[in-house]
């Protein structure tokens, strides 16, 4: 009986897909997750091939209300039989037109067409309605960027309680903590060479915190850009080489390196011989594209089925709120902590909204603690003007934004008491710095 139970909720995970989207100005990629599987899998552009980058570009056919994208987009432009627009999500988030043909078009639904061209070749392999959640991966997930984003997917009539956003560097995270135990024992480094140079992820870990507090050391080395290194010659290459091998001693000594992950194209060249003799070495090396399509797949799985080290490790980066937010309230006749705000969610995507009854206060407090347990402080918000009224007579509509990753913003509306109060309209604004 129990092997049948089992067998029939096994059945039931290998039906849901989870999905990771890493979309980036240059290459994008689709990594599916059947839940049940080890691993993720990653779209090929060719049924059966290994061909998983997609260049981020779409090329409307002159004269024709018909588009190509990726790499067909890049031949139709040079074979002259259409326009081709490429920097689509930097452009989406500038917000100007795009000029085409005496036409002008918005960004967002170039940007949107381009993502629905790409999960047409999802379709092929996990049809859209069998996917559960869709993670979508950036470098700058900013609340313009997440607005962008989410106009797309409106566009495109997914639910959006499906989609949700991740950074680069959380996606990096979520890969790391599904790889075997020794590649992530002490740092990992995942260096990512693109046109707009190398940047370079380390992921640290406070082992005496619990859960563990994962950590991305993020730099950038503008003066290493792929595009240097393509037909350069033979000189320019041994120059980079040796630029490269300076980065990664300065990101190697002095402390233990498990693995060093090599995202980008360039990186199927030899031009990084000295530099590849010398951190062989110190750790173990690894070369790919998909690193961001999977970790954002695994992270996709974690919200369905949170795995062991996924509950064991929060990550805590840039984009991630840095304490928890609560209030003292009298619940059936005692006073308990309310928890409000949780650490360790992306600010952009952390709200909340609630009721309060007030007894007679003019002040809320505010209860911030961040999530080392340390400096814990109470922030205070006036609601200066408040009726009068009788005890448990006032009802306060709570609601709560972030802001950015440091900065909450709270809203208080009156609404008065049933039929007994009218609400006055009173609304009472406070910004509280999450230190």
């Amino acid at each position: 009986m129990l092997d049948d139970i089992k067998d029939s909720f096994n059945k039931i995970s290998k039906q849901r897909v989870v999905v990771g989207f890493d979309l980036s100005d240059e290459f994008s990629m689709i990594s599916y997750f059947p839940l049940g599987e080890d691993e993720p899998i990653s779209v090929s552009v060719t049924p059966g091939g290994e061909d998983i980058c997609v260049p981020t570009v779409v090329c409307k056919y002159f004269a024709e209300n018909a588009w190509a994208f990726g790499n067909s987009a890049i031949e139709a432009a040079k074979d002259r039989k259409g326009t081709i627009v490429s920097g689509l999500l930097s452009q989406a988030r500038e917000g100007r037109p795009v000029r085409i043909e005496n036409k002008d078009y918005d960004p967002v639904d170039l940007l949107a067409l381009f993502m629905k061209k790409c999960f047409s070749l999802l379709s092929q392999e996990a049809p859209i309605e069998k996917v559960s959640v869709i993670s979508i991966t950036v470098d700058r997930p900013d609340a313009a960027t997440i607005e962008i984003l989410s106009r797309a997917i409106e566009t495109l009539r997914i639910k959006p309680e499906k989609v949700f956003y991740q950074s680069h560097s959380e996606s990096a995270f979520y890969y790391m903590i599904n790889q075997n135990r020794e590649l992530w024992n002490h740092d990992a480094i995942i260096c990512h060479l693109s046109e707009s140079g190398l940047y370079v992820r380390t992921m640290k870990k406070n082992v005496h915190t619990s859960p563990i507090v994962v950590l991305m050391d993020e730099k950038n080395f503008d003066h290493i850009k792929s595009e240097d290194l393509y037909d350069a010659p033979v000189a320019i290459q041994k120059q980079k080489d040796t630029e490269f091998w300076y980065v990664l001693q300065g990101l190697c000594e002095g402390t233990h390196v498990s693995s060093l992950f090599l995202l980008g194209d360039a990186f199927s060249m030899d031009w990084w011989k000295e530099s590849l003799a010398y951190v062989s070495k110190k750790c173990r090396v690894f070369r790919g594209n998909n690193l961001f399509s999977k970790g954002a797949a695994y992270g996709a799985r974690e919200i369905l089925d949170p795995t062991k080290n996924g509950e064991s490790h929060v990550y805590l980066g840039k984009d991630k709120v840095k304490a928890n937010v609560g209030m003292r309230v009298i619940r059936d006749g005692e006073e308990v902590y309310m928890a409000l705000l949780d650490a360790g969610k992306n600010w952009y995507e952390t709200k909340r909204e609630c009721e309060l009854i007030l007894e007679h206060e003019e002040v809320l407090s505010f209860i911030v603690t961040p999530l080392n347990g340390r400096n814990v402080k109470t922030a205070q918000m006036y609601l200066t003007g408040i009726p009068l009224r009788p005890g448990k007579s006032t009802r306060i509509h709570l609601d709560l934004k972030m802001l950015s990753e440091r900065k909450l913003l709270v809203s208080a509306i009156d609404m008065g008491f049933g039929e007994f109060y009218e609400a006055s309209g009173l609304m009472w604004n406070t910004e509280i710095v999450l230190e």
